[in-house]
């Protein structure tokens, strides 16, 4: 067994392995504290060490003093709280005193997965104190709060990642309130968060009656290298009218933002420094895109505007002030607003402003069609199958076919599809086809995305699925039909030296909190059946029932060890000790 590699996909849960302290596993049932204030639940996460897992029982868990956790798990044993399979804990306040409070407040803590649980009312939802690190929001459900669902304003942090969360109903306190789905940072740039992500929120239904604002997702200015993928997001105009999405800059790196629908917005997105806003559906807002300055944003720089579809806005498609900016690109965009304004733009002739290959439907001032910055979109009914009911892939014979500037194209688009060319203008990348073979727009969480084969990229923590940017994990042809969903797993090691695969694999569904099994198929290893061992590469074509994996990131794991000089070499990473493979996709 010399000179080869083993892959075991195997449990994620084996990663805790040998631990450094005994891990527990901790099962709590629902309370009433609104008298003691002494809650179980915030006694006993208080006291969760590396590795513990505390799990909630469904039912109500309620107090109605301050209810704050602090814990610090580890890189490679973090900190689970979650909800039992199957089960629905509320943590919540009692109904007379339902915003006076914050719902849960997490104080200097790292490495805590919080997974599976609602949190009803509270003046914040979930609100971070102080600086935290690597800390997980996924699946939750945050409502009915007094102020913001989420919000991370008193004190930096980085590593953040908020997934596959549910927001809705926010600012009901009965004053002056905000709304925010997500405040992410600190006004003036007090506070910062870095590095992090939010993806595949369900974002509805904010209200706000102040100017602190209604926003789906904020991020303030000077945080950076975040990113806001994937994402949908709407109604933002109850109470006052603020944007869906608004990323301020100013931070060392940009913040991307990218493959989110948004419509019912003040503005759509509203974007002054550092930012990369690419392959996003855009409409039915006040404004599609605002760039202009704003008092907390000193300079206007370094902003791309790409492959995006804006349609359908009140007043404009595209709101631009630039007279002092720097380094903008707006490129390959479908701009339509029929009846309305297309572009309202200034200073958009310095040097280091440009315009290519956007198609504009709409009235334009200090812009006109010139075949080379904008072209006539023509008609949009004519561009998309039926904009007016959310379907905006273009037809066969639109004028957005083929029509990108190569030198702006992105790799993938809305769909994560990889674009190839002659590129279409806006979010989709049609291929020939006549209709859209992915999600479908509507209220709820986005789905279908995939993850395409030989993407490299992980979570934070984990190896790549890659060995030097050659593809060792991949998942592919992520589809949903009816009732199931399908994706195909692919091990693929190279032929020399010889490579044994371990044939039992497990898919992990956020939506059910388990594991579930699965058996590949390829050549046996040499003198065994194939029932344990394969050689070189294994592959499995799965169907997954939508109760399993309706919505949701679903996580492959690897663990990889290759022979060297009489020495086992597991993959490497940050972590001294090596780290799991990761591949992921979204449904």
């Amino acid at each position: 067994m010399a000179n080869k590699n083993i892959i075991l996909i195997s449990v994620i849960l084996v990663f805790f392995i040998l631990p450094a302290t005994e891990a527990r596993v901790i099962e709590l049932f629902p309370s009433n504290a609104d008298s003691s204030c002494n809650e179980e639940f915030e006694n006993v996460a208080n006291t969760l060490q590396p590795g513990d897992e505390l799990v909630l029982h469904g039912g109500i868990y309620t107090q109605n003093c301050r209810r704050a956790i602090s814990a610090k798990g580890t890189l490679s044993q973090p900190i689970t709280i979650r909800a039992a399979a199957g089960e629905f804990p509320i943590l919540t306040r009692p109904a007379n005193n339902i915003d006076t409070q914050n719902n849960i407040e997490i104080d200097s803590s790292s490495y805590i997965i919080i997974r599976g649980i609602k949190f009803k009312g509270g003046s914040t939802g979930v609100r971070f104190i102080n600086f935290n690190h690597n800390i997980t929001l996924d699946g939750l459900e945050i409502s009915d709060t007094g102020n913001n669902a989420i919000a991370i304003n008193s004190g930096n942090a980085d590593s953040m990642m908020f997934i596959n969360n549910h927001i809705h109903d926010t600012g009901k306190s009965s004053g002056s309130t905000e709304g925010e789905g997500m405040y992410i940072g600190c006004n003036d740039n007090a506070c910062r968060v870095t590095n992090s992500i939010f993806a595949n929120n369900y974002i509805h239904h904010l209200r706000g009656t102040s100017s602190g604002g209604n926003d789906g997702i904020e991020v303030k200015v000077g945080s950076y290298n975040n990113i806001v993928r994937d994402n949908v997001i709407h109604d933002t105009t109850i109470g006052t009218r603020y944007p869906c999405i608004f990323v301020y800059g100013g931070g060392s790196r940009v913040n991307i933002v990218e493959g989110n629908v948004v419509w019912n917005c003040g503005e759509a997105i509203q974007v002054q420094a550092d930012a990369i806003i690419r392959n996003n559906i855009i409409f039915n807002s006040d404004v599609g895109i605002t760039l202009s300055p704003h008092a907390q944003v000193a300079n206007m720089r370094n902003v791309e505007i790409v492959g995006n579809t804006i349609y359908g806005h009140s007043q404009e498609c595209m709101y631009i002030r630039w007279s002092s900016a720097t380094n903008m690109t707006v490129a390959n965009n479908a701009i339509y607003c029929p009846g309305a304004t297309a572009i309202d733009a200034s200073g958009i002739s310095g040097s280091t402003i440009r315009f290519r290959s956007n198609y504009a439907q709409g009235a334009m001032t200090g812009a006109s069609i010139d075949n080379s910055r904008f072209f006539d979109g023509g008609n949009a009914a004519a561009a998309f199958v039926n904009p007016s009911s959310m379907d905006f892939w273009p037809k066969a014979e639109s004028v957005l076919a083929g029509k990108g500037d190569a030198a702006y194209a992105t790799a993938k688009d809305f769909n994560g599809a990889v674009r190839t060319s002659l590129y279409d203008v806006g979010a989709y990348e049609t291929e020939g086809l006549a209709s859209n073979p992915g999600w479908k727009i509507t209220g709820g969480f986005k789905g279908n995305t995939g993850t395409p084969s030989g993407d490299c990229t992980t979570l934070a923590g984990f190896a790549s699925p890659c060995n030097n940017n050659v593809p060792v994990l991949t998942l592919t042809n992520a589809a949903v039909s009816g009732s199931n969903v399908s994706f195909n797993v692919n091990v693929n090691l190279p032929s020399s030296p010889v490579n044994a695969i371990y044939a039992t694999g497990y898919y992990f569904s956020s939506t059910q909190n388990q594991w579930i099994q699965f058996t590949m198929t390829g050549t046996p290893y040499p003198g065994t059946d194939g029932s344990t061992w394969l050689t070189n590469t294994a592959s499995k074509s799965l169907s997954v029932p939508t109760s399993a994996a309706s919505v949701g990131v679903v996580y492959v794991v690897v663990w990889e060890y290759t022979y060297v000089n009489n020495n086992w070499v597991p993959p490497s990473c940050s972590n001294a000790a090596g780290c799991w493979r990761l591949a992921t996709y979204q449904i």
